[in-house]
């Protein structure tokens, strides 16, 4: 078993919360604006629970043509940071733990009913994009992942307040959801060339800045 010291911004602690609102946590949602870290928090989460304990972690996203539209790079991308890699055997489409077990594989929602339908065993489920997501996906995935004590986690930019995954997690969250807005100030690891793109838009079209930055 590994054991690892690694920092987390105050805003990704909620990604190790057990309850919300005293139920168990089922739903774990980050959504927000560009380079906010969401998605190099949850993989470095997922890959330190992974080393820790044996976990099945499916990584869906709406669509996925090859891996590398996966959240493949950043999981691995994390393994190196932590100084995990002598722990994670690291194959072309699945990333596994021999010491524990923790199995993550890939997958995309449309177009692979099917295949979706036959996970069984899934501790955790990462949907990435997930704004992307259409509410017919969402209604094949959430059941599939029905093993007792499974979590969804859940990140993306918002797009449209029509969106159905924002409707169903921001606009009317599950009461056992955590649901965390975070943007660039959340990240302490926000780099100044992402500052300046982002200063760079804000004094050219401040509604654009809002929405690709803020997340509005």
């Amino acid at each position: 078993t590994a054991i690892v010291k690694a920092e987390w911004p105050a805003a990704l602690q909620c990604l190790f919360w057990e309850q919300v609102n005293g139920f168990p946590v089922r739903y774990r949602v980050l959504y927000g604006g560009r380079g906010s870290g969401k998605s190099w928090g949850i993989a470095r989460a997922l890959v330190v629970l992974g080393a820790q304990k044996s976990l099945r972690v499916l990584c869906a996203r709406e669509f996925q043509n090859s891996i590398r539209d996966s959240v493949h790079k950043v999981l691995c991308d994390q393994i190196e940071a932590l100084g995990l890699t002598k722990f994670y055997q690291i194959e072309q489409a699945r990333i596994f733990c021999p010491s524990t077990g923790s199995e993550f594989s890939f997958e995309g929602i449309r177009n692979n009913i099917t295949k979706i339908k036959s996970y069984e065993g899934i501790d955790i489920c990462w949907v990435e994009e997930a704004d992307k997501v259409t509410k017919n996906s969402w209604e094949v995935l959430i059941p599939t992942i029905r093993k007792d004590g499974s979590e969804i986690w859940v990140s993306f930019n918002p797009n449209l307040e029509s969106d159905d995954t924002y409707v169903r997690f921001v606009l009317h969250p599950p009461k056992n959801a955590i649901v965390q807005k975070v943007n660039w100030r959340d990240n302490p690891f926000f780099s100044p060339v992402l500052k300046q793109e982002m200063l760079d838009l804000k004094a050219r079209d401040r509604d654009a800045y809002l929405h690709v930055w803020q997340g509005e």
